[in-house]
């Protein structure tokens, strides 16, 4: 399911979910332009995005972006002041959400239920109300526990690609 054709219905689904009004990226387009030319572009851009899953790569140039900083305080002083946003084009845009909206389907038969995060109405801080309430629960019956904190920002920072791909392999999934 996760590697089949993008068929012209998923497509279609994507760019009426996305803001007809948000900035355009490099291409000049926004979801505007898209859903009122839709019958006139619909081909190119279905050829476009098929392309794309078949070879798995953008031609050169077409892939570009512009990043943008927004100030995340008033008067910012420090680069950690900014937050960065990348303004890319819809071609982009439409195969990175047909991806994201397969893998919603598929993520819950590749995480483990007992996970706090990456599965839909679970969040982070789930996991912060689990652990303050078996805290609470160790303290209350005088048990003894052991208690570690993960930084996930450093975990997240120092993934093993050919390890991710070795576990994605164990589970299941196709090379592609």
């Amino acid at each position: 399911m996760l590697v089949e054709d993008i068929s012209e219905e998923e497509v279609k689904f994507v760019v009426w979910s996305c803001d007809s009004s948000k900035s355009p990226g490099p291409d000049d387009f926004n979801f505007g332009f898209l859903k009122l030319c839709w019958e006139i572009l619909k081909e190119d851009i279905l050829k476009a995005v098929n392309e794309f899953a078949v070879i798995g790569s953008w031609p050169k140039g077409s892939n570009v972006s512009f990043i943008c900083l927004v100030p995340k305080v008033d008067n910012p002083q420090q680069l950690c002041d900014f937050r960065p946003i990348s303004l890319v084009g819809c071609l982009y845009k439409i195969v990175s959400k047909v991806l994201s909206v397969r893998l919603k389907k598929a993520i819950s038969k590749l995480i483990d239920y007992r996970k706090s995060t990456f599965l839909e109405g679970r969040g982070l801080l789930d996991s912060v109300l689990v652990a303050n309430d078996v805290l609470e629960d160790v303290k209350m019956k005088k048990k003894s526990c052991a208690f570690f904190k993960l930084d996930y920002k450093k975990a997240f920072d120092s993934v093993r690609l050919d390890f991710l791909y070795y576990m994605l392999g164990r589970l299941g999934l196709c090379e592609k």
